[in-house]
């Protein structure tokens, strides 16, 4: 009797060693998997005299990785030297990936800001891309790069560049209807500030279902920008100019963005301030001024314009 209960705790025992086993197998093989099977890389830095530990713990707490243990013996089992400087990394990454990235000399060596909006045209300039080259590199992609700062490596060529924020764009703003993006860019263009993002929003909301012509200055800019000189102040005369981005002399939304709006200017286009306001212009000081009648408006403009 004793031997055969010493024959089932043996059994049971080989049993659960297997069961531990093959968890700790699952869990082991789990953090081999990157923490997401999509997205934008983002910037990290590692300084100099960071140790791995501190390195691991900062990508877990960035969601980089799952477990900063496991990197860590990533590092060691590998005999990897973790080397200072700005990268760019995804959590699509494995960790394998991540720690070998982090020692071949990938770091990024250039600091750009692309403020928010700015035209292709501006965003090559920025970061010191043929205008051209770029131009074609983004061709359709108007109002779709995202406003942001980016650590990119010396020699990133437009077609880089413009993954990365396009890339940067499909995280953070995600889904988007094309005529929400036109207007969140004429929002941009259009205001000084958060506060008065969604009042606007609902003026140009307005004029839009009332089939007024929007008549705004951003847009004749776009068409009449060139080098040295992207927007442009505008004059009667240039409100005549045949253009399909003319929102003076064309009903509706011009065809495309005239920049890349920011994410304020996206959510005001998305939930719009509904107001008995209809026009709106801003005085010297850059302060927005508005107006429920064109009498109104018009003593606005004598007010704060022509006085």
């Amino acid at each position: 009797m004793t031997r055969r209960k010493n024959l089932t705790v043996a059994h049971s025992l080989a049993k659960f060693s297997v069961l531990v086993l093959l968890v700790f197998s699952l869990i082991i093989y789990s953090l081999t998997l990157p923490v997401s099977h999509s997205a934008a890389p983002i910037e990290f830095e590692v300084k100099k005299g960071d140790s791995v530990t501190v390195v691991a713990k900062r990508l877990q707490s960035a969601g980089l990785i799952k477990s900063s243990l496991y990197f860590k013996l990533i590092v060691r089992t590998n005999n990897l030297v973790i080397q200072a400087g700005q990268y760019q990394i995804s959590s699509s990454d494995t960790p394998q990936t991540i720690a070998i990235s982090l020692t071949k000399g990938l770091a990024q060596d250039k600091k750009i800001t692309i403020p928010e909006g700015y035209r292709l045209e501006q965003i090559a300039l920025v970061a010191s891309l043929p205008v051209k080259d770029f131009l074609v590199a983004a061709k359709g992609l108007e109002g779709q790069l995202f406003p942001d700062t980016y650590f990119i490596q010396a020699d990133i060529t437009s077609s880089a560049l413009v993954k990365v924020m396009h890339d940067n764009y499909l995280q953070k703003v995600g889904s988007i209807d094309k005529e929400t993006l036109i207007l969140a860019s004429l929002i941009e263009r259009e205001t000084k500030g958060d506060s008065e993002k969604s009042v606007v929003a609902g003026i140009l909301k307005k004029r839009l279902s009332s089939g007024w012509a929007l008549e705004l200055d951003a847009t004749v800019q776009y068409f009449l920008g060139k080098e040295n000189n992207w927007w442009p102040n505008t004059t009667l005369l240039d409100r005549k100019i045949i253009s399909p981005y003319n929102t003076y002399l064309n009903l509706g939304l011009p065809p495309g963005p005239i920049c890349s709006p920011g994410l304020a200017s996206i959510k005001a286009a998305q939930n719009p301030t509904d107001s008995a306001y209809w026009y709106y212009l801003h005085d010297r000081s850059g302060n927005i001024h508005y107006g429920k009648t064109l009498d109104e408006h018009n003593a606005n403009i004598a007010k704060y314009i022509t006085h």
